[in-house]
């Protein structure tokens, strides 16, 4: 449980610190929290990279929720994790935007390829190993 919400804490990190160029490049972390999020960018689907950083972010989103899936579902034993991390995803993209962040749904599915690619490479892993 612990490790869960370390995890947890690091993505949020990660996902509402005012840059994340600062993060990956100097480890600055700083909320620049306001009450105006700007919800309708939910909405928008710019998922064509306009920058190297773009990239890394999207593999980021994977990764992040490729390592809390095998968490939350116990290295795929536990299905009903799939729910939480979907859920945590749709968290933070929906708190972005009270960070001075561009929060997308579209991040969540992004988010999700993570989420269900390590589940189902546990699953697939398990399988092989009663066969």
């Amino acid at each position: 449980m612990i490790a869960i919400m370390l995890w947890c804490g690091v993505l949020f990190v990660g996902t509402c610190t005012v840059s994340v160029s600062l993060l990956i490049s100097d480890f600055y972390v700083h909320f620049d929290f306001t009450t105006h999020g700007r919800l309708t960018d939910l909405f928008l689907m710019d998922i064509m990279p306009e920058s190297d950083l773009y990239v890394i972010q999207k593999i980021g989103h994977v990764t992040g929720f490729f390592i809390l899936s095998l968490l939350l579902t116990k290295g795929g034993k536990q299905p009903s994790g799939l729910i939480w991390a979907v859920l945590y995803a749709l968290l933070t993209e929906l708190l972005q935007p009270f960070f001075n962040r561009d929060g997308r749904l579209i991040d969540v599915l992004i988010d999700s390829i993570g989420i269900f690619s390590a589940y189902g490479l546990c699953r697939l892993l398990r399988r092989r190993q009663r066969l």
